[in-house]
């Protein structure tokens, strides 16, 4: 349901940022390409998504990207991203927090709360 509550819309975030995608939008396709399966599609929509996923990932920062993957359950890539960027920036308060929260999500308390130490100091 969209953010005013309209069953009509679809909401994505773009950043910080929600934006209201009519439903409608596949019925539009459909009807300017009707040679086009309903699989077919589903395909485009798909390849949609992934291509502004990947639109967004490259204006996402590091700790944002790495956020984002620890979302969608990518812990070693999340942490690998990290790694990288607290090389560089070991003062990252929010990099050190996130590495906390991925550990802690991994079961590895230890490395959890030695990370989260370095985002307080």
């Amino acid at each position: 349901m969209g953010s005013s509550g309209n069953p009509n819309f679809i909401e994505v975030r773009h950043g910080k940022m929600l934006i209201s995608v009519p439903k409608e939008f596949k019925a539009k396709l459909a009807a300017r390409y009707p040679w086009l399966t309903k699989n077919a599609i589903e395909v485009v929509m798909q390849e949609a998504q992934e291509t502004m996923e990947s639109v967004l990932d490259m204006e996402r920062g590091p700790v944002e990207k790495a956020r984002a993957r620890f979302q969608k359950g990518r812990h070693a890539e999340a942490l690998a991203l990290l790694e990288q960027h607290l090389a560089q920036h070991p003062r990252d308060r929010d990099a050190w927090y996130l590495k906390g929260e991925i550990y802690f999500k991994m079961n590895k308390d230890k490395e959890g709360y030695a990370a989260f130490a370095k985002a307080r100091v």
